[in-house]
């Protein structure tokens, strides 16, 4: 997308009272970070805002910025990849720290406690405020935070895929216990599954729909879903994507959505400001299937950890 419509985007958010902004050093090889800091960036600079996007202070739209740290297989050899990882993403982000840095994936010969000890060391240097976790189960939690507690640093989040195409998975549903019952805040992505829970939903697109494949979804298996979401769209006079957003907020998650446009930013910023009644939100629980990617094998998400590091490190 042009740097003109990225920055509308941002702009559109903003003004809207959005703050949490999500990316990832390995998306596009870090062009995401340097993209999103620089737009950042130009935005306050352009309010009239003097203070750098990181600093705290009463404006309550100031961005929090969410990273990742990718633990491909050749990092961990040695202490200090965790803490050149962040700084590179200080540096594209345009910013002294990073207030949330998330471990993309548990899957690593490497624990999650060794990382977790990492992301402490890197809070007492004042690179990162807080961390969190990204794919993680139920149990892979509860290691998490008792690793915070011993070496003092807040996990604050798990961002999971998160929406009504997985939310009667018996793993999700144990792992969403377990971030409740240890205050870790849940951000689930693929909130309308990149389409499958949308309007625009067509034969063609579904066919090259990723999360259909990699969820292993039938045409029919989200017919009956997808029914009960336009009949609700209807009622409420919104979207079907505003409908599945709004859910996961009903549910004490926050939807992370991807725009690559303003029309798609000010359809996501519709599923704000209101909430679906009691009994549609069950209505949709009951209707949600049950495929959550918590379900994949460890070495199907290994090879794609690897994978992603190589395209990772061929873009930079």
């Amino acid at each position: 997308i042009t740097e003109a419509e990225a920055a509308q985007i941002v702009q559109d958010f903003t003004q809207a009272g959005v703050t949490l902004w999500d990316t990832a050093e390995g998306y596009g090889g870090g062009t995401s970070e340097k993209r999103l800091g620089r737009l950042l960036l130009q935005h306050f600079q352009e309010s009239d805002d003097k203070h750098h996007p990181s600093t705290n202070n009463s404006n309550n739209t100031k961005p929090i910025l969410m990273t990742k740290f990718l633990p491909v297989p050749w990092r961990g050899f040695f202490p200090g990849d965790f803490e050149r990882a962040v700084r590179a993403s200080c540096h594209r982000l345009q910013s002294p720290k990073i207030h949330i840095y998330l471990l993309h994936s548990p899957v690593h010969w490497r624990s999650i406690e060794y990382w977790i000890e990492r992301g402490a060391d890197c809070k007492r240097k004042g690179l990162i405020d807080a961390m969190g976790l990204s794919n993680c189960n139920a149990d892979q939690v509860r290691r998490a935070v008792a690793a915070g507690k011993k070496y003092g640093i807040d996990i604050v989040c798990n961002q999971v895929h998160y929406s009504l195409l997985d939310y009667n998975s018996d793993n999700l549903r144990e792992m969403e216990d377990a971030c409740r019952q240890h205050k870790v805040a849940i951000v689930g992505f693929s909130a309308i599954g990149q389409g499958l829970l949308t309007d625009g939903l067509t034969p063609e697109t579904y066919a090259v729909n990723r999360p259909a494949k990699m969820l292993h979804l039938q045409w029919d298996d989200i017919g009956p879903l997808r029914t009960h979401l336009k009949k609700l769209s209807g009622e409420y006079n919104k979207t079907m994507a505003q409908i599945a957003i709004n859910w996961c907020i009903c549910h004490d998650v926050v939807p992370l959505v991807g725009c690559r446009s303003s029309k798609q930013a000010h359809d996501s910023i519709g599923a704000l400001g209101w909430k679906l009644k009691p009994e549609h939100v069950q209505e949709l629980d009951q209707l949600a299937l049950a495929r959550s990617t918590l379900d994949s094998p460890g070495f199907r998400r290994m090879v794609f950890v690897t994978l992603f590091g190589v395209v990772m490190t061929v873009c930079k």
